[in-house]
């Protein structure tokens, strides 16, 4: 496999495992952020592999699944908006939602294993 693929799989996989350290550390909206990151370097992991070049630098989790030509089912979409709203969030404290943190917390919990089998999806295709 191409390493410029490669190298986008290892951060991908690094923010997923720190994504699931910062849950288990009680961070959850940091671990949220750090899914969102997982799933947008795995994307740019497969649109490289279909294009050969350099993915753009850009965030949209739909934007990037639309570029890969993805026919992603209505639960998977929601994944990718769910995290797209969380990503801005916990980059950007003014626009926190001010969620219980025990709100938060269930959302990671459903959003980590979700987007851990998007992205073991995701490989499958590269």
């Amino acid at each position: 496999m191409d390493e410029r693929i490669l190298k986008w799989l290892r951060f991908a996989e690094a923010d997923m495992v720190s994504a699931e350290a910062l849950h288990s550390a009680g961070q959850d909206l940091n671990a949220i952020f750090h899914v969102q990151q997982a799933v947008e370097k795995t994307l740019k992991a497969l649109l490289l592999k279909q294009t050969a070049q350099e993915p753009p630098r850009i965030h949209g989790l739909r934007k990037l699944a639309e570029r890969c030509a993805l026919d992603l089912d209505t639960e998977q979409r929601l994944l990718l908006e769910n995290l797209s709203e969380y990503y801005v969030e916990s980059r950007y404290p003014g626009d926190w939602r001010e969620a219980p943190p025990d709100v938060i917390t269930r959302e990671a919990e459903r959003l980590i294993p979700a987007a851990r089998e998007f992205t073991q999806w995701l490989r499958s295709q590269i």
